[in-house]
């Protein structure tokens, strides 16, 4: 387990160390609590004093997000679900570069609270099937 997680936060480093040049994290990004904090904590890279405890942050935040997701939306529950993943799961990596690539092209929703974007971003890459994307998908598949 612990190798896992080990393995994950290297990952993720190299994630964070691919992406765009971005402004130093502050004090603030951790409790502002709006989608450009998140952003900003997530897309720390490298060179940032604080890069641990920002990829740390983004990371549970993301999940923290997609598990309360999942557990209000169990099956035979009286909630629909928002957002569909993929089977398998994107790893943590993709999901962080994911919202932070959603976060820069999206800075209308910069000031709104960071849940907010979480799920907006994954209702936008991973949006549930309709009835009719269903029926669709059922009928194109070989018999």
């Amino acid at each position: 387990m612990l190798q896992r997680f080990k393995v994950t936060l290297l990952v993720a480093g190299l994630g964070a160390a691919s992406l765009p040049a971005a402004a130093q994290v502050t004090p603030d990004n951790f409790v502002g609590g709006r989608v450009s904090d998140l952003a900003a904590l997530c897309a720390a890279g490298p060179g940032d004093p604080n890069v641990v405890s920002a990829v740390n942050f983004c990371h549970g935040f993301l999940m923290a997000t997609g598990q309360f997701h999942a557990a209000l939306t169990r099956p035979g529950g009286k909630i629909a679900p928002m957002f569909c993943p993929a089977s398998p799961l994107p790893t943590i990596a993709a999901i962080t570069a994911g919202f932070v690539d959603w976060a820069r092209a999206n800075p209308q929703y910069g000031g709104d609270p960071a849940v907010e974007g979480v799920v907006r971003f994954a209702t936008a890459v991973s949006p549930c099937p309709t009835p009719a994307n269903r029926r669709a998908r059922a009928a194109a598949r070989p018999q």
